[in-house]
């Protein structure tokens, strides 16, 4: 049975032979792994698939996020500075527009005909064709409130959602219509089985409930429907304490939501349990970052039993991780595969 088949049977509630295993993220780690840098491999799509599909077969994920740490380009191609000429993922210098008053000005037109932006697609099909058989692979994007956040920067966005609402949730609905200009010829492709919103903005450390059911919620909803209606899974992972909107997110009805460390497993069960699978939640910066693999593995087996069974589950980082992290502790979550 392949890492695809057992992440399709916990999507879908089943309980698979053995409990689904991946790393969310990690582009970064995988460009640092092939002594590449971004600047390096943009320019060419078959370059860019081939750090993607290596990193994979080193470490076999059962779920593999395609285009992780390629997510700040499309903001570039809006207007923003970009710093991309090392292994670490790809930094925006600035805001691409300065308050919302400038709303106006912003097109996304150029994005998509971009021609890095056309060799970032291409890319992921060609990781598709390579690997898609064999992992659940789909494309990973930054979600609605998040895009917003950074064409407008965070701090902005967050005055914004108490005097400016009105206009901020016009910008969520260009970056709703932009986001999906992007993943919807990724998903095209017949191996690449459905797509992933990234909203870090969005965490319950950053905005409360109620700023996430205004803003946040109809945007990850109308995505996730749209996704679904393609007959594909739609994936959504939120950093910080979500246990707040645990019951939103039922409601949202992803196929699978990725929580951090923060959040109880037990209690993200006894919330989304049969109606949401969950991935998560070993912290990336705890053992993995700084113990020895036997650590890890103790932390990742403390996960599977606060989870228990029943299916519905993926083991994976609560998070991205640093490029960083030593091998051996990346081997020793992957090792769990087997058993």
């Amino acid at each position: 049975m392949t890492g695809r088949d057992v992440v399709k049977m916990a999507f879908e509630f089943q309980e698979p032979p053995r409990t689904p295993v991946t790393l969310i993220g990690g582009g970064s780690w995988m460009v640092h792994l092939a002594g590449e840098t971004f600047a390096g491999i943009k320019q060419d799509p078959e370059k860019m698939a081939d750090v993607f599909v290596q990193g994979y077969r080193k470490l076999g994920h059962d779920l593999f996020w395609t285009g992780s740490n390629f997510i700040n380009y499309p903001l570039h191609f809006l207007g923003c500075p970009i710093e991309d000429n090392s292994s670490d993922g790809p930094a925006l210098l600035e805001s691409v527009i300065k308050s919302l008053d400038q709303l106006d000005s912003l097109n996304g037109d150029g994005v998509l005909k971009n021609q890095v932006m056309q060799g970032i697609i291409q890319s992921q099909h060609i990781v598709a064709d390579a690997i898609g058989k064999e992992t659940l692979a789909m494309p990973t994007q930054w979600a609605p409130f998040s895009f917003a956040a950074r064409i407008l920067g965070t701090e902005a966005v967050m005055w914004a959602t108490m005097e400016d609402p009105e206009r901020l949730s016009e910008l969520i609905q260009f970056s709703t219509e932009l986001i999906w200009s992007m993943i919807e010829p990724i998903m095209e492709h017949e191996d690449i089985l459905g797509a992933n919103l990234a909203d870090p903005v969005a965490s319950g450390d950053m905005i409360s409930p109620d700023t996430f059911r205004q803003f946040v919620a109809p945007a990850l909803k109308e995505i996730v429907d749209r996704i679904r209606a393609k007959g594909k899974y739609s994936m959504i992972h939120i950093c910080g304490d979500t246990t707040r909107i645990l019951e939103d997110i039922a409601d949202i009805r992803p196929s699978c939501f990725s929580l951090e460390a923060k959040v109880d497993l037990g209690k993200a069960k006894e919330i989304l349990g049969g109606k949401v699978c969950v991935a998560g939640n070993v912290s990336p910066t705890g053992a993995f970052l700084t113990g020895t693999p036997e650590d890890v593995i103790n932390e990742a087996n403390a996960c599977i039993e606060a989870w228990g069974g029943g299916g519905g589950y993926i083991l994976t980082l609560g998070c991205d991780f640093p490029k960083t992290i030593p091998i051996e502790n990346v081997m020793a979550l992957m090792s769990l595969k087997k058993e």
